[in-house]
């Protein structure tokens, strides 16, 4: 609850920074307002015999609101919106056992975890752009708020079902930096990915976070 109420107390910050400093600007122009990503995923989780036996991944792709905070441009806050679809592959699986859902590991098996969720990400923008110059160095930070869209389990033996177990909602910090197309793309969940009430695993609860390698594409 704090990270969310923090979360949207910058995002004010950036609008009332936005209304006080955007006429400033002798030359006005707004960098890299869409992105695309498309990374890896890698599984981080407190039980023993855990096995990521197979290709996780991510995708994302949204819009920037590019705010510029100094009159050269190069110091700037984004305020956005995306959409962000998660594929898990892993021996974890999700089945009935006495009477109650719960995790267990199999041998060798893939199972996969899927969820798409809407995202609103705040950033810190620092580049040597200029109002003529499409190539420059990035290096952008910040935290991205998510609101779960839907999400379902497939096991190897069976049919998928909607997985419930996903948290609603979910707070990340990410990093992206690069020059001109090519940019690096890091981000790690704050909070594990499963609601803690309902992650049943051997007389514990499961935590499952997820830390994000990848490549981002700024356009216009």
């Amino acid at each position: 609850m704090t990270l969310r109420f923090l979360f949207f107390g910058f995002c004010f910050l950036g609008i009332g920074i936005l209304s006080a400093q955007d006429d400033d600007l002798p030359i006005k122009y707004r960098e890299d307002q869409f992105y695309v990503s498309f990374a890896l995923q890698l599984q981080q989780q407190n039980i023993s015999g855990f096995k990521q036996n197979g290709f996780s991944n991510n995708f994302q792709i949204g819009f920037i609101r590019d705010i510029p905070i100094n009159t050269k441009g190069t110091f700037a806050i984004g305020l956005g919106v995306g959409y962000d679809y998660n594929r898990l592959v892993s021996n974890l699986n999700l089945s009935e056992i006495e009477s109650k859902m719960k995790f267990s590991l199999t041998e060798n098996q893939k199972n996969l975890q899927t969820f798409s969720s809407i995202v609103f990400p705040l950033s810190i923008r620092l580049r040597s752009s200029t109002p003529y110059r499409t190539d420059f160095w990035r290096v952008y930070g910040g935290l991205k708020y998510r609101l779960l869209l839907s999400s379902r389990f497939h096991p190897v033996i069976g049919a998928s079902f909607n997985n419930d177990r996903i948290n609603k909602n979910n707070t990340a910090v990410f990093l992206s930096m690069g020059y001109n197309t090519w940019n690096l793309f890091l981000e790690y969940d704050l909070n594990s990915i499963y609601k803690r009430e309902t992650a049943l695993f051997s007389g514990g609860y499961l935590e499952l976070q997820t830390l994000k390698i990848g490549l981002i594409f700024y356009l216009l």
